[in-house]
């Protein structure tokens, strides 16, 4: 595995990963869609993403426009719908492309597989628990005379 910035383990890039996004326009209307997300988000195409997944919006959408207003690459974990997922949003120019990493998912066929699922969620989760995104500049340790 990799690591992001602040040294966190994050998914390996594949094949797969590089081509499960979907990229967003200023206003979050879906404008492109990678093949591997093509058959869940095809019909997405030309309409805002929150008209079809209202739920994801409070989960998604800051870490979206985190990375607009900083600029840069922003990864976050979210569990959205039974699944938990790693989302990579990159912006670039008036876009932003998301790319998608399928975590774990709900397996509810049983209760075992139930109960094992939530483990591997809970792992996969915490494993990428959010750290402060902007820490406090460390203070002076001296007194001021």
């Amino acid at each position: 595995m990799s690591t992001d910035p602040r040294g966190r383990e994050t998914p390996p890039t594949t094949a797969a990963t590089e081509t499960a996004y979907i990229v967003l326009d200023r206003e979050d209307r879906v404008v492109q869609v990678g093949l591997d997300l093509y058959e869940q988000f095809a019909p997405f195409l030309g309409h805002v993403l929150w008209e079809h997944m209202p739920d994801a919006e409070p989960l998604y959408g800051p870490g979206f426009d985190e990375a607009r207003r900083i600029g840069r690459t922003v990864e976050f974990a979210a569990f959205y719908r039974g699944r938990a997922k790693q989302l990579r949003a990159v912006p670039s120019g008036e876009t932003l492309a998301v790319h998608v990493v399928r975590l774990a998912e709900l397996d509810v066929r049983t209760l075992g597989t139930l109960a094992e699922s939530l483990r591997r969620i809970e792992q996969e989760l915490g494993a990428r628990e959010p750290e402060l995104r902007d820490p406090p500049a460390p203070g002076s340790l001296q007194a001021l005379p």
